[in-house]
C-alpha cells in the first residue's frame, strides 16, 4: 500500500468515526468479529438500529488484569461486569428508559450476540472484522486502538486502519484461535444487563421507595428490646445476658442449647428468643 490508500479512521472526522464505519458495515455484513480490551453497553445502544441487521455478532474481550492466578482471574471478571453494570448506570442519566437495551437482551439470550473474555493472558487487541453478504465487497477488517466503548467509537481521538484483500484472512485466523481459547460469558453478560433492564411493577418502585426514604430509620434490636418488646422487660439481668449469649451462639454455630439449672426462666428465655425470631 501507498499512504495514499491506507484508510485510517480516528474519530477526529466528524463525518467519519469508527461508529459510521460499523454502522455502514452493519448494512451489508452477516457477521462482525470484534476484539476489545474493555466492552460498554454504550457502544451497542450508539449502534441501535444498524446491529440488528446483522446475523451474528461475536464480541472478544480482556480483563485488563495481567496475574493469571485463580482468586485474581475470578475478581477480573467481576471487574468486567462491574464496568458493565456501571455502563448502564451511565446510560440511564440521558436514557430514562434505556431504550435499546430490550434488543441486546433478546440478542444475547438468541445467540445472536455471544461473548467471550479471554482470561489466559492480558488482552489489549482492538478489531473489528466485517463478513460481508455482498462478494465483491468481501471481508475488511479495522485494526487499531478502538475499544467496544462509546468514546472508543465516537469520542476518543484513536488509530485504526482499514485492512482488505488475503491479509483480513490472517486476522481472522488470529481471531478464531484466540475466540476458541477464550471462555463464554454471554450468559454473565446477560445476567447484569436483564437486572438493569427489567420491568418493574408499580407496587416494586413503590417499596423500593420507601424502603430508601426509611433507611437508617429503622428501629434497632436494642430500642425493640427496650421499648417493644413484652418479654424483655421481665427478665433478669442474667436472663437477659443468656439470651443475648444464646444469639451470639446461633449466628455463629446454626444452634445452641440453654442448659440452666431448675427454676432459671429458661422458657421466659424461650419465650424471649420466639418473640424475637
Amino acid at each position: 500500500m501507498t499512504a495514499s490508500e491506507l484508510f485510517i479512521v480516528d474519530n477526529s472526522d466528524n463525518d467519519w468515526k469508527v461508529m459510521r464505519y460499523l454502522s455502514d458495515f452493519c448494512t451489508i455484513s452477516e457477521q462482525i468479529d470484534i476484539a476489545t480490551g474493555y466492552f460498554e453497553i454504550g457502544s451497542l445502544l450508539a449502534l441501535d438500529g444498524q446491529w440488528q441487521s446483522v446475523d451474528k455478532i461475536r464480541i472478544l474481550m480482556g480483563d485488563e488484569v495481567s496475574k493469571r492466578t485463580a482468586s485474581v482471574i475470578a475478581e477480573a471478571f467481576k471487574k468486567v461486569k462491574n464496568q458493565l453494570d456501571a455502563s448502564l448506570e451511565a446510560e440511564k442519566i440521558k436514557n430514562d428508559f434505556l431504550d435499546g437495551v430490550t434488543a441486546i437482551v433478546e440478542g444475547l439470550a438468541s445467540g445472536k450476540i455471544e461473548c467471550r473474555i479471554f482470561k489466559q493472558d492480558k488482552f489489549h487487541a482492538k478489531a473489528y472484522i466485517t463478513h460481508s453478504r455482498l462478494e465483491v465487497v468481501g471481508s475488511t477488517a479495522l485494526v487499531g486502538s478502538s475499544n467496544f466503548t462509546k468514546p472508543g467509537l465516537t469520542e476518543n481521538i484513536e488509530l485504526n486502519v482499514q485492512i482488505r484483500g488475503a491479509e483480513v484472512g490472517l486476522i481472522q485466523q488470529w481471531y478464531e484461535d484466540h475466540w476458541q481459547r477464550a471462555e463464554d460469558c454471554t450468559a454473565d453478560i446477560l445476567k447484569v444487563i436483564e437486572r438493569q433492564a427489567r420491568d418493574y411493577q408499580p407496587f416494586d418502585v413503590w417499596l423500593k421507595a420507601i424502603s430508601d426514604y426509611l433507611k437508617g430509620h429503622e428501629t434497632t434490636v436494642d430500642e425493640w428490646e427496650k421499648h417493644q418488646s413484652a418479654i424483655y422487660p421481665l427478665l433478669g439481668k442474667y436472663q437477659q445476658d443468656g439470651y443475648h449469649a444464646l444469639l451470639k451462639r446461633a449466628e455463629k454455630y446454626g444452634g445452641g442449647f440453654l442448659c440452666d439449672g431448675v427454676g432459671l426462666g429458661k422458657t421466659f428465655v424461650g419465650l424471649m428468643l420466639i418473640e424475637r425470631f
